[in-house]
Parts: C-alpha cells; structure tokens; sequence
C-alpha cells in the first residue's frame, strides 16, 4: 500500500512539474540576450542568420526537455528496480561464491538494463545530432564506442563497489569516512589511466601534423614555459563535428588535445587562442585545484550519502526485503543516495569550473594579445555547435559548467591586455 501511495503521488508530482517545465521553456524567446548585450558581438544576431538562430532554439528546447523531464524520472526507475533487486541478488549467490564477482554479475545485469532501457532515448538523441549535423558518425561505429562505453563502466564501476561494500563490512559506522579519504588516490589514478587506457579505445591520437599550426602552438608553450607537454591531435570528427580542445591527464601523462575538427573550421590565429586558453589550464594547474576541490567535496557526499542510505534502508529496506547496508540488493539505492546529494552540489562545483574557464580565457587573451581572433573563435564554435550563447539563468546556474558564450566575449571586449 506504501509503494502504491507513493507511485500515485509521484504521478501527480510528475503532471505538475512537467507542465511547469514545459511552459517555462516553450515560452523562452528564440536568440534572446539581455539588453546589455545587444547589438554587440556577442549577440547571436550579428553573426547568426535568423534561420540558424531558429534552428539553435529548437535543438536547445529539444535537449533541455528531454533532460528536465527525464531527471525525476531517473529517480522512479531505481525505485522501480527495487521491486526485483532481492531476485537479482539471489541469483548473483547462487551463480557466484566470492563477493567480487556477485557484485560483478549483479552490476553487469543492473546495467545492462539501464542500457536496454534508455537506449530509445539514446538512439533518438543521436538522430538528433544526426538530424542537426552534429554529427556524421555511423550508427553501426556509434553502437560499438556504446559497448565500449559499457564495457569500461562495468569493470570499473564492479572494482569500486566491490572496494565500497568490502569497507562498509569492516566499518559499518564510519565508512563515510574511509571513502572520502581514498577518493583522493583513486581519482589520481584515474587521471593516468583515463588518457592512456581508455580514451584510446575511443579516438586515435597523434602528434599534429600541420607544420603551420604546429609551430604556432610549440612558439605558445614556450612562451608560457610549459615546452614540455605534449600536444596532440585527436580525430573528434569520428564522433562530432563540433570545435574543441582540452586538457587531460596529469604529471607526465598530462596532454593538451587538439580535435582535428578545430583544424578544420578556424584559422591559425584563432587555434592559437583555443591552444592558449587550454595551455592556460595547464600553466595555472586547474587539474591539481579541480583534484583538491573533489577530495573536499567527497567528505560531505561521501557523508550525506551515508545518512540518506541508511535512512533509506530503515524506512523502506523491509518491504523490498534488504538486509542490511552491505546488500548488494541496495545498491539501486545506494546509487539513488549518490544521485540525490551530488545533484544540489554540482550548481557550487560548475561555479568553480566557470571561474577556471574565465581564468584560462584571460591567460590566453595575454598569451596571444589578440582579441579578435579570440571572440570570432567563440563566435564560430557558437555557430558550430548550434548555440546562441545565451542560456537562461535557471538553466545556467543549474547545469553549465562554462560561463556563457556572450559573457566571455563581453569580458574578453573589455579586458585590458598588459603589454
């Protein structure tokens, strides 16, 4: 009867607060920007023709509701999953005897149906980006990199709970704590084998081979002492046909990517600009404060985590017939626990991100001393990727972990550059 009440109210809830969603974004004006920025170069109306600012509304309308509607839905899904989680950790019993490959079968078929089951909204979102020319990658070649994709989740994801459950058993009461304090190690050596084990099994990378832009890029990091880290080229057309470059990886696997997509759609001059703001990332070590910032972040997840599973587990763990926080039966649960605490803070984290980003773009504008081929970049990447560069505040706020297009190239405009 509880579960009943609670699938009725959370129908209700459902109605309500996908009507308010919907009304908020269908009323949203296509290529609006506030006053200030009208007129200007960073309004989508001087670089934009009215039929690519039309067709940027639609795609972002597209997205946002199918991400606001999906997110309370994510939420019933695991909660649905509970109703034959015990099943699932009975049969995990009876086909293993060792903890570490329970949890793994038990993952393995939990994910497998979390694929299955978000797999038409998957497929219809890259149409989308088909649809958009977002994208020109095959469906066949899209399907692998999603098995690959799955693939690497249940190998990792099955280490780290095994490890999770192996120290909730030996401190019930204070594994809060002992999970925030190896975050630390395990993030650091994320960070190593991310850009040398698993981004290959996606992209090739290479070292670049236009000469032109390669001496541009090399003259960059000498200047900003930085000589010695490797800048490569990665074949992004493979997946996107978007503009992008970044950093990844740490200490000596450290590099500075270049998507060959770049390559193709700016000019040297505005490469520069891109390869310096991500030169700047590196210079003023956003990877080590992003390490430290997650380290002090885990220790109130990692908490809050602890109280909300086992209130869960207290209130409701009977009627689904959990045993006790170490039940890998409760992992729905226990990822449900994660999704609730990390959702309210990664507003204050995405707010970290944007000021690093608004850092590197200023280290860049000193490193090249050229503004215009800094903000016709942004202008081009907001073209590319089908934006306007201006996305309401709530949604803002919420989800961008990069300023606004339009307030990068205003700062940009009004940045005095030392000589």
């Amino acid at each position: 009867m509880k579960l009943k009440r609670f699938y009725l109210l959370f129908l209700v809830f459902y109605v309500v607060y996908a009507t308010g969603i919907s009304l908020y974004l269908f009323n949203l004006e296509p290529g609006f920007v506030p006053e200030q920025y009208r007129g200007t170069a960073a309004d989508p109306a001087t670089f934009m023709s009215q039929e690519e600012i039309q067709e940027a509304h639609h795609l972002s309308l597209v997205k946002n509701i199918s991400f606001f509607l999906l997110l309370p839905f994510d939420f019933l899904v695991l909660i649905v999953v509970m109703a034959f989680s015990t099943k699932l950790r009975n049969k995990a019993r009876e086909v293993a005897k060792r903890s570490f490959w329970r949890v793994g079968y038990y993952y393995f078929i939990f994910s497998l149906i979390m694929l299955l089951l978000y797999l038409p909204l998957d497929l219809f979102l890259y149409h989308l980006d088909i649809k958009y020319n977002l994208s020109d990658q095959p469906l066949l070649s899209w399907l692998k990199d999603l098995g690959s994709a799955f693939a690497v989740d249940v190998i990792l994801s099955t280490l780290l709970l095994w490890l999770f459950y192996f120290i909730v058993k030996k401190q019930p009461k204070k594994w809060w704590l002992t999970v925030s304090l190896i975050s630390l190690p395990i993030n650091l050596s994320l960070m190593f084998i991310i850009p040398t084990l698993i981004m290959p099994l996606f992209n090739e990378y290479k070292p670049l081979e236009n000469k032109a832009v390669k001496a541009e890029i090399q003259k960059l990091a000498e200047q900003a002492g930085v000589s010695d880290a490797k800048i490569e080229e990665m074949n992004m057309s493979k997946q996107s046909n978007g503009i992008n470059a970044f950093v990844v990886g740490i200490g000596g696997q450290t590099k500075i990517v270049l998507g060959d997509t770049t390559l193709k759609e700016l000019t040297i001059e505005e490469i520069k600009f891109i390869m310096a703001h991500e030169i700047g990332h590196y210079k003023l070590k956003h990877i080590y404060s992003g390490v430290v910032v997650s380290f002090i972040v885990s220790f109130l997840i990692s908490y809050l985590v602890y109280v909300i599973y086992n209130f869960f587990i207290r209130k409701w763990g009977h009627i689904w017939g959990i045993e006790n926080q170490e039940d890998i039966a409760a992992m729905p649960l226990l990822i449900l626990a994660i999704a609730i605490t990390t959702f309210p803070i990664s507003p204050v984290t995405n707010t970290i991100t944007r000021i690093q980003e608004k850092q590197a773009d200023r280290y860049a504008i000193e490193l090249t001393q050229n503004k215009e081929a800094a903000i016709s970049a942004f202008q081009k990447t907001n073209k590319n990727y089908k934006e306007t560069g201006y996305s309401p505040d709530f949604i803002h706020y919420l989800l961008d972990d990069h300023p606004r297009v339009t307030e990068r190239i205003t700062d940009i405009e009004k940045y005095k550059i030392k000589k």
